[in-house]
């Protein structure tokens, strides 16, 4: 598999310092189980964190993201970090260990629910005290069919399980991820001929630029 868009450095960082909300916990952890570059980047920034841990005093002991920057840029850039991560995929749902184990399912087996004509989708459950802040779902776009153009009110993070789809920002297909912010406006379109399925988690609800598409926000639960 040859992934060619990652997670950004922000989001492995709030991963590292447990501050993301379930819902990107969970897509960080299922792309984390393939991809062995954003593997090392939080090896070496774990190993960043326990370091400056380690020489804090015990009244300075919160980490923030800009100090953990400048560890990582004091690191010398040759050195290599050994990667324990687990890697092993759950064969009998088709998809990695941290997102079969929230399905009840084989992902071929997945109960779709039509959201509009060409796209589906399954939400998935959430057990934390914050999910009410966020949203997690496998989304379903069948070939040739686009999404909404819309935006942010928050962060998406978007994983490629199967399938690929087209943007503004470029192509995306098994094992990448899309990692957008508030600013970013897009319309992916499902770009092959089979089903592009993602699993998408979000933050806050997403921004339609269409009339009907924002009439029909409230009904979709998006």
């Amino acid at each position: 598999m040859s992934i060619r868009h990652h997670i950004g450095d922000d989001t492995l960082m709030a991963y590292v310092n447990g501050t993301l909300t379930e819902s990107i916990s969970v897509v960080v952890a299922t792309h984390l189980s393939i991809c062995p570059h954003c593997r090392k980047s939080v090896e070496m920034m774990e190993e960043v964190a326990g370091l400056y841990l380690a020489e804090s005093e015990p009244t300075d002991l919160a980490l923030s993201e800009a100090s953990l920057m400048e560890k990582i840029a004091e690191l010398p850039v040759a050195k290599e970090l050994e990667v324990k991560r687990p890697t092993a995929q759950a064969a009998d749902k088709g998809v990695p260990l941290p997102l079969a184990e929230r399905l009840p399912v084989a992902i071929d087996d997945i109960p779709w629910k039509k959201l509009v004509p060409g796209i589906s989708h399954y939400p998935i459950s959430q057990s934390s005290p914050d999910k009410g802040k966020g949203a997690l779902r496998l989304l379903k776009i069948a070939p040739g069919t686009p999404m909404p153009e819309h935006s942010h009110s928050g962060q998406e993070l978007t994983m490629i399980l199967s399938g690929s789809y087209i943007d503004d920002l470029g192509r995306f297909q098994a094992g990448d991820v899309a990692d957008l912010d508030d600013e970013t406006w897009h319309r992916p379109v499902a770009d092959t001929d089979k089903d592009c399925i993602c699993l998408i988690a979000t933050d806050a609800p997403l921004k339609f630029s269409g009339f009907f598409s924002r009439l029909l926000q409230p009904m979709i639960g998006i």
